[in-house]
């Protein structure tokens, strides 16, 4: 594998309007599916459904504004600096629960088939049918599953 380096004004960006932008920073395939590294800017009150990445660990790295996450039912409380880890199959989701915009970084690993995941959800969103029984297909091709409302 040979060594990467990207840029953040060239990343893609997938904007989820009202809800979350979220920017392909670094691709699996750029690290042979070793890794994959996202950012989301986020929302006041939003979040994603709880959740389970099935065979991928995800490290978020929270970088501006607070954040509640749930990780296999305890609540933990975020603030920039802090990291939170969630090993694969744990159930989780997060929710920025600042009056300001949020902004995360999270590493997938390995990368598996996330990116496709969330270019799948863009897609949808960009047809008209982002739908939450879209999203619940979307995901279980690729390898993820929904588990609950979000937080």
């Amino acid at each position: 594998m040979n060594p990467v380096k990207t840029k953040y004004s060239e990343a893609d960006l997938l904007d989820f309007p009202g809800a979350i932008e979220l920017r392909v920073l670094l691709s699996g395939s750029d690290t042979n599916g070793s890794h994959a590294v996202f950012e989301d800017i986020v929302e006041p009150g939003v979040g994603p459904g709880r959740h389970v990445h099935h065979g991928q660990d995800e490290t978020f790295l929270f970088l501006e504004g607070a954040f509640d996450v749930e990780i296999d039912g305890v609540l933990y409380h975020m603030e920039p600096g802090d990291i939170g880890f969630v090993p694969r199959e744990a159930v989780h989701a997060f929710k920025n629960v600042g009056e300001a915009r949020g902004r995360i970084r999270y590493i997938f690993s390995p990368a598996l088939e996330v990116e496709e995941m969330f270019r799948a959800f863009y897609a949808a969103q960009e047809a008209g049918g982002l739908t939450e029984p879209a999203m619940i297909e979307i995901a279980k091709a690729h390898g993820q599953s929904f588990a609950g409302p979000p937080l």
